[in-house]
């Protein structure tokens, strides 16, 4: 109930109101009111203190999101990724003035064999300088946040090395190109002794002017350092995506894995840019099973993926995937170096196994049966003791999932719906803006969860005090493309986000704003109109009806608000706030065209839901009232119009406070009616302060 918002002098204004009309009704809100009183303190934390438990309870504590700090002149601006111990910030170093990635490690694995890991690919990054991986300028540990941290170089505009292929439409020859000069820096990598062991589309970044930068050495391994420190030495774990990974590497034996695990990656990449398909399907798969994949299935043939595939390219990425080591590239710069051959028209080195190299494969791989049997042991014994640690892993990271989420949720969510859009807009906004980073980190920034908060934010930024149509834009397409990728481009949350897209272009400055903003909405009405799931195609309708106004095409803005009414009560009931706020807009167009008598009996209409569901103190109430009160004096009824204003003062004054700035709209509309009834000298005495409009 909007009550228990209220200032006490507020509540006892309002339950007295509510008792003269519905004396059980106010009755029985005070006993809720005194339970909500007593067990409100105890259960439910209120604003920006609701942000700092969640954080401590999460293991987060107030370093896990750095939005807003400097840490060692490094200005953190806004979190842009997740690694799988930390997360990637856009970041503005002071000197030099430059803008940089900022990875943090997460303040809870401080210490742990993760922030070794992490210490190590500050070192490997810091020996490589190539034009294709990303530049490190700084490493270090903060103290007072205890958080690990490294600088790199910023990619403005970056897309994984697929995505970036699929949105320009790049043919064949130009994604061999940047295929190629992936292989080359890991080959460099491979030149100073370091193998990556995670390559994959999404740490292969492409920036808009197509240039590629290799990123995200957190799993990198030094090629027989002299001091033997390398990542991941214990035999049976598992660590990298499986989707990419080589059979060796999934064994979990450190010794086998060398060069060409990588190259292995490099051409399960070059699968997926071939062919828009991932190498191994492995999402209905248990983390058991998808071992075995891994571990005894070959890669598919391109060929067999697109027939039309020219037979050196598919004998390319067959010699690169083989499952043999000894069958594959010997190293990086050799399968550079025959793509560069493909490129060129000149015979390439690579073939298809034969029936004798299958054999001689076989052979080595089985000698005898007793051997194959031993081996087979071995095997087994290897995968399930990677399983068993892969599993374990996993669970914790999900039980750590859960348990953030449902904080998020059940105090995150609620402490922001306590506050107000109001003079608490700014901390309803951190609290949201916090609540999405921490679903980033938990869940990803492909996530369901993660969609939702991003479009809440984005509804937050389009109305309250401080008010920015520009950030409610970014985050709507924000909330768009993480919606797109977790759920499809059809789902409700997507559809949402491109609605309040338009309407967030349409209140910017500029012809062409409002031009690209109802050539959106023109595309998105057939689209959202018909769905029951889509609560802004209301709005939609709503803002081709107020273009239609500007256009002077009064006609068919009346059909167009008509059909945003008819939908909204369709869906929601003739009663629900959401059809009262639309049926609200279509007042604003009958006020509009001056046309009172109709808009007055709206209006009484939408004042007598408002107060039946006790939605009194809302500003669509307020509104509503005001609205009323200026019908009235339009139609020479100022004694009526004064007794309405006076409520609307009374509920701004109880809601919103006595210095907000809409208690003086409503007073200069009280002013009007007091000099309609010859009492300007009482308007001017007892509202000196206001001036008219």
């Amino acid at each position: 109930m909007e009550a228990v918002g209220l200032a006490p002098s507020g509540r006892e204004r309002f339950i007295s109101r509510l008792a003269a009309k519905h004396p059980d009704l106010a009755a029985r809100l005070t006993l809720l009111l005194t339970a909500d009183a007593s067990n409100g303190d105890d259960e439910q934390i209120v604003g920006l203190d609701a942000l700092a438990s969640v954080r401590v309870a999460a293991g987060i504590a107030q370093a896990g999101i750095l939005t807003g700090r400097t840490i060692s002149g490094f200005t953190i601006a806004q979190l842009i990724g997740q690694g799988g111990s930390g997360a990637i910030y856009r970041a503005q170093q002071a000197r030099p003035a430059r803008e940089v990635a900022f990875k943090s490690l997460r303040p809870e694995l401080a210490g742990s064999k993760v922030r070794r890991r992490f210490e190590l690919e500050a070192e490997h990054m810091a020996v490589l300088s190539h034009p294709h991986i990303a530049t490190v300028f700084a490493a270090g540990f903060d103290e007072e946040t205890r958080v690990a941290w490294l600088a790199t170089e910023f990619i403005v505009d970056a897309a994984s090395l697929v995505e970036f292929a699929r949105a320009q439409g790049l043919d064949q020859s130009a994604r061999l190109r940047l295929m190629r000069e992936v292989c080359d820096a890991v080959a460099h990598a491979h030149s100073r002794g370091i193998l990556h062991r995670d390559l994959k589309p999404s740490n292969v970044l492409v920036g808009l002017d197509g240039c590629v930068k290799v990123i995200d050495f957190g799993l990198a391994r030094a090629i027989g350092g002299e001091d033997g420190r390398s990542l991941a030495t214990e035999t049976g774990e598992i660590i990298g995506t499986l989707v990419y990974m080589s059979p060796e590497q999934c064994a979990g034996d450190p010794r086998a894995v060398d060069v060409r695990a990588d190259v292995f990656a490099l051409g399960a990449m070059l699968f997926e840019l071939l062919t828009d398909r991932q190498p191994r399907e492995l999402s209905n798969v248990s983390i058991h099973g998808a071992i075995l994949v891994v571990a005894d299935r070959e890669i598919p043939r391109v060929s067999s993926v697109k027939p039309e595939i020219p037979r050196d390219l598919d004998a390319i990425v067959a010699m690169s995937c083989a499952r043999e080591r000894d069958s594959r590239y010997a190293t990086a710069a050799d399968l550079a170096a025959d793509l560069g051959r493909f490129l060129a028209g000149e015979p390439v080195l690579a073939r298809p196994p034969g029936r004798l190299r299958k054999i001689r494969a076989w052979v080595r791989r089985e000698p005898a049966l007793a051997s194959a049997l031993g081996l087979a042991l071995v095997a087994l014994v290897g995968l399930a003791v990677g399983s068993v640690l892969y599993a374990q892993q996993q669970r914790a990271e999900a039980t750590r999932a859960r348990d953030i989420s449902q904080r998020v949720s059940e105090v995150l969510i609620p402490a922001a719906k306590k506050l107000g859009m109001t003079v608490d807009a700014p901390s309803v906004r951190e609290i949201e803006r916090s609540a999405y980073e921490l679903s980033v980190l938990v869940n990803g920034d492909s996530h369901a969860a993660t969609a939702s908060l991003a479009l809440k934010l984005a509804f937050d930024w389009m109305k309250g005090t401080g008010r920015d149509v520009v950030q409610a834009e970014a985050w709507a397409k924000i909330a768009e493309d993480t919606s797109t990728r977790a759920s499809g481009a059809d789902h409700s949350t997507a559809l949402e986000a491109r609605c309040l897209q338009a309407w967030a272009l349409d209140a910017q400055d500029g012809a062409d704003k409002k031009l690209e903003a109802r050539r959106r909405l023109a595309e998105l009405v057939p689209i959202v109109e018909g769905r029951d799931d889509v609560d802004t195609s209301s709005d939609c309708l709503i803002l081709l009806a107020l273009d239609a106004e500007s256009d002077g095409n009064m006609a068919e803005a009346a059909k167009l608000y008509t059909r945003a009414v008819a939908r909204s009560t369709r869906i929601l009931g003739a009663e629900a706030s959401l059809t009262a706020q639309t049926r609200g807009a279509l007042v604003d167009s009958l006020i509009k065209q001056k046309q009172w008598e109709t808009a007055l009996a709206e209006l009484e209409a939408l004042l007598v839901i408002q107060r039946a569901h006790a939605r009194e103190y809302s500003p669509w109430t307020i509104r509503f009232a005001m609205q009323r009160g200026d019908a009235l004096l339009r139609l020479n009824r100022a004694e009526d119009a004064e007794l309405q204003l006076i409520e609307a003062e009374g509920l701004v004054r109880d809601w919103l406070g006595e210095k907000h700035k809409m208690r003086n709209k409503v007073r200069v509309l009280l002013r009007e009616t007091l000099i309609a009834q010859n009492r300007a000298d009482e308007a001017a005495r007892v509202w000196p302060d206001v001036a008219v409009e």
